[in-house]
């Protein structure tokens, strides 16, 4: 498989599903979801990833999204504008929320799931945390995969994910 086609089929859904919530109508949604992954093509060289490829296609999304208000209506109803407004602001509390225990669940956890996770997250290659911590890089490659399973279970069990 293409790594374009892997790309959007590993994101479609979730960008889909935050389109349809903003646009209320499934057939505008696809045509949204298509304009998105277009302009994410066109916009991957300068991709810098300074946010996850999610987050970025997600800004892609609510641009499309504005520029289909724009050039639908001059003026949206008041309540679609409140409705794009407080979804960016409970976006943004969520996501702060869900970041907030992702750090009490590490540290509940401890080292060196703790720090192996951080130093990943950090941007650190494997071999250069196993150094750091005298494991070998394939002790740091388990506990990085078995901690973020563990907190993704934990942040579903939560209903966080």
């Amino acid at each position: 498989m293409h790594p374009i086609e892997r790309f959007y089929r590993q994101y479609r859904d979730d960008v889909y599903r935050y389109l349809l919530g903003l646009a209320r109508d499934p057939i505008l949604a696809e045509d949204l979801l298509s304009e998105t992954f277009l302009e994410a093509l066109r916009a991957l060289p300068a991709f810098r990833g300074e946010s996850s490829a999610k987050t970025w296609l997600f800004g892609i999304a609510r641009n499309v999204w504005l520029r289909q208000l724009q050039k639908g209506r001059a003026h949206a109803p008041l309540d679609e504008r409140l409705g794009l407004y407080l979804a960016d602001g409970l976006d943004d509390l969520c996501r702060r929320q869900t970041l907030a225990r992702i750090g009490e669940l590490l540290r509940q956890r401890g080292d060196p799931a703790e720090t192996v996770v951080r130093m990943r997250a950090d941007g650190w290659p494997y071999a250069e945390i196993a150094g750091r911590l005298q494991i070998s890089e394939a002790s740091a490659r388990v506990i990085d995969f078995r901690t973020k399973r563990w907190l993704r279970a934990a942040l579903e069990k939560e209903g966080l994910l």
